[in-house]
């Protein structure tokens, strides 16, 4: 299946919540389901049944992610030879790919540099290299789709999966976003989680909450003989907005 550069495929899926009040009859549950753990500031969760090593990652820079001539990303291009000059335009065409990197860094990164890399041999490297950073931002996304499929989540906040905002909160009108980063297995269910920033505290563990219930078609190794599924992350925000009513 062609892989376009829609929301979701490059890691942020914006989810507009739009949730009325709650009466006090019904409890708001703020607290990890079960199964499901926490640290003391809670902001990360994860399944208790889960090995934790390498999913709570800072995947922010390319340097964070490991990519493959992350180093150059800083080096001027007039201090370098012709080959290393190519090899720090393929680095900025990685950070205009970052969210796509972001789904599975390792898998990503060594597909561009087998499929992607070798079809900038004729680039031009000096000079005004924008054009060839937009031009090869395409190539990528369109090569790589062809082996590699990010995660899609197939259940939306506040439709699916009902989200209900106390009503003193309503009152107060929070409005905002809680952007969380979520480890998702080969089945497509959520095993950790993390919120990067959110718009307050118990929102946010609202958010955390309702997370644990999305459910995503999972990320792709794409095969002429064989596709199998594997393990990622995506990363997406759940707004709240006490002004707007369903």
């Amino acid at each position: 299946m062609p892989m376009r550069a829609t929301s979701w495929q490059t890691a942020l899926a914006v989810i507009a919540l739009f949730s009325g009040g709650c009466t006090a009859d019904v409890p708001i549950q703020t607290d990890p389901p079960d199964g499901w753990v926490t640290d003391s500031p809670q902001l990360k969760w994860w399944q208790a049944s889960a090995d934790t090593t390498g999913l709570f990652r800072s995947l922010d820079t390319l340097e964070d992610l490991g990519a493959t001539g992350a180093y150059l990303e800083n080096v001027q291009l007039d201090q370098m030879t012709n080959d290393l000059a190519r090899r720090k335009l393929a680095v900025l065409v990685k950070k205009n790919l970052l969210p796509l990197f972001r789904n599975e860094p390792q898998v990503v990164d060594s597909l561009f540099d087998r499929y992607v890399f070798p079809r900038m041999e004729t680039a031009r490297i000096y000079g005004d290299v924008a054009p060839e950073i937009e031009k090869f931002k395409a190539e990528g996304y369109r090569v790589i789709a062809r082996h590699f499929r990010s995660p899609r989540p197939l259940t939306k906040m506040g439709i699916d999966i009902p989200v209900a905002i106390p009503d003193s909160l309503q009152k107060a009108q929070y409005n905002g976003s809680a952007f969380i980063q979520v480890a998702v297995d080969s089945l497509g269910h959520p095993v950790a989680m993390e919120l990067l920033y959110g718009v307050h505290p118990v929102l946010d563990r609202i958010a955390l909450r309702a997370t644990t219930e999305m459910r995503w078609q999972p990320a792709y190794l794409l095969g002429s003989h064989r596709s199998r599924p594997i393990p990622s992350w995506a990363r997406f925000k759940i707004r709240f907005n006490s002004n707007l009513t369903p």
